[in-house]
């Protein structure tokens, strides 16, 4: 009775087995979409909510503008139905028409699209470099420009799902609200520090300084390590502009911000402006800027 009872269990055991497996193998797969910074992503996750699988290119901790995507991260991203790129990355420009010849079927969004691009964002001319006319890519940096990242988004969102436009709405306009949260919280804040100066390694707040009138310094220099000439230009111009910040971003050594603010006397605030937590990063900024 016993090895009866066995048997029958372990064919309802592989019954049920077989059940499961099959219908986890009929639940459709969703549709991708691919962005190419964490800040994006964190925007397209709240349009999107559950309708779509947001991929993102660049992983946390690294530099977009140097990055260069892997063979097999670049096969997951040709599965995309669509790419949302931010605009003017480097990396952008070296290999998505490479990806787009490859995928013809992807479409794809350039979500700076109506924002009014920066350029000239590295602080001095510097005679050992030759300086290229560059547009600022870092446009999530700001409140400002988030508002046009989003709906962007979402009219991209509309047009690959026309038949959800009302759920997108819905999670647009939440979207919304928590970007003017931010923006009135920033604008709050950084009244304080209006018309002062902050030191940074990378240029990736430009935004934010041009909407909230702050200057930014630069240390590093059109991409690439500072000449000693233009060192000397960023300590002068510090000094002469009382600095009392100097950020460095999460993917760079902080030591060298520390030997500046060591010889400027201000404070080090790292940073992470490729935070998935895009309000929560910028609340971070508006606080390290105005600590006393």
């Amino acid at each position: 009775i016993k090895m009866k009872l066995f048997h029958y269990l372990s064919i309802i055991v592989f019954m049920v087995g077989v059940l499961l497996t099959s219908c986890v193998g009929n639940v459709p797969q969703k549709r991708i979409v691919t962005v190419t910074v964490l800040p994006q992503k964190y925007f397209a996750e709240k349009i999107a909510g559950d309708k779509f699988e947001i991929n993102c290119v660049v992983p946390n901790g690294s530099n977009p503008e140097a990055y260069d995507p892997s063979p097999s991260h670049l096969v997951y991203v040709g599965k995309s139905e669509a790419y949302f790129k931010i605009g003017h990355i480097g990396f952008e420009v070296a290999w998505l028409d490479k990806l787009l010849n490859n995928n013809p079927d992807m479409k794809l969004y350039d979500t700076s699209v109506g924002v009014k691009l920066l350029s000239g964002t590295h602080g001095h001319d510097d005679p050992e470099h030759v300086h290229s006319e560059t547009f600022d890519p870092h446009i999530w940096s700001s409140p400002k420009q988030a508002r046009i990242i989003a709906r962007n988004m979402y009219d991209a969102f509309v047009e690959l799902d026309p038949d959800n436009r009302k759920y997108y709405k819905k999670n647009y306009d939440l979207l919304l609200l928590e970007i003017n949260r931010v923006d009135s919280v920033l604008t709050k804040k950084l009244e304080k520090v209006k018309g002062e100066t902050f030191v940074i390694y990378h240029p990736s707040l430009s935004y934010l300084a041009h909407d909230y009138g702050l200057r930014q310094l630069s240390v590093e220099y059109n991409g690439k390590a500072p000449s000693a000439y233009y060192i000397k230009q960023v300590v002068d111009t510090a000094r002469e502009n009382d600095v009392k910040v100097i950020f460095i971003q999460k993917e760079f050594d902080v030591k060298q911000a520390e030997t500046l603010a060591e010889e400027l006397q201000c404070r080090v605030a790292q940073i992470n402006p490729l935070n998935y937590n895009w309000s929560e990063e910028l609340e971070n900024i508006a606080y390290a800027l105005t600590q006393e």
